[in-house]
């Protein structure tokens, strides 16, 4: 995806995390390439010990940035972080939302301008394994949020959709027919309109997608009134969605 770079925001990460020192060779091993490596040496220890932090050191090798999923009123403010965000009416004084949150699909009620609230620390991006992975941009709240707004995003696909797009921060959630057959493996097998029953022997409706990792899995739809089998296994690609209107 696409990377956007907001001046600014190294004032609030930069400060967040002090750096530090007597560093084991162990952690300094695993942390060496991280790119929050005083975040990194802290979880290690145990310091900043949540089940997200040590997730991801486990996961992508010390990668601390892979967080795709904001808590409530805060946005992506950059490599991993997430910063609260506030609403403040100017009036005529006012010059439009603060620098890296204008145009990511967000809007205060009342001609109010969205500011960085710099009196509370930045957090950890947590990991939401039903938005897509990839990169968490600044001032999005997630991935699913971002690609809404994008009209895109990049994840582990069986190549159809079957989504219905919902209001931020909501994410895209299922319907139980085919909307959109764009790629491998589906392509050829599945059509637009086909009702699918059930994956893996789930009901489709209940079926938990995970976007981020590959998988095989038995699709059985059902068209014309016949039941139908397939077995699929999922393929990185980018997938093409509808722009959320409202946005």
């Amino acid at each position: 995806m696409s990377k956007l770079i907001a001046l600014g925001f190294s004032l609030i990460t930069i400060t967040a995390i002090p750096v530090m020192a007597e560093v084991s060779p162990e952690i300094h091993k695993l942390c060496i390439e991280a790119k929050d490596y005083a975040g990194c040496v802290k979880a290690m220890r145990g310091e900043d010990s949540t089940d997200t932090t040590i997730n991801q050191i486990q996961r992508q090798g010390a990668n601390l940035t892979e967080g795709n999923n904001c808590p409530a009123q805060h946005v992506s403010s950059g490599g991993g972080y997430c910063q609260r965000v506030t609403c403040i009416k100017r009036g005529i004084y006012g010059k439009g939302h603060e620098q890296g949150l204008g145009g990511k699909g967000l809007n205060c009620k009342g001609g109010a301008e969205l500011n960085w609230d710099n009196n509370h620390q930045p957090v950890r991006a947590a990991l939401d394994k039903k938005c897509p992975p990839g990169d968490l941009d600044i001032g999005f709240m997630n991935t699913c949020h971002q690609a809404q707004v994008r009209g895109y995003y990049e994840g582990y696909s069986m190549g159809f959709s079957s989504h219905r797009l919902g209001v931020p921060p909501t994410p895209m959630t299922l319907t139980n027919k085919v909307t959109e057959v764009f790629g491998s493996p589906a392509e050829k097998k599945l059509q637009v309109g086909d009702k699918i029953i059930t994956i893996n022997g789930i009901e489709y409706i209940n079926f938990k997608k995970n976007l981020l990792t590959p998988g095989t899995f038995k699709v059985l739809i059902e068209r014309k009134g016949e039941q139908i089998e397939f077995t699929l296994t999922s393929e990185l690609q980018t997938v093409t969605i509808p722009k959320a209107k409202n946005l």
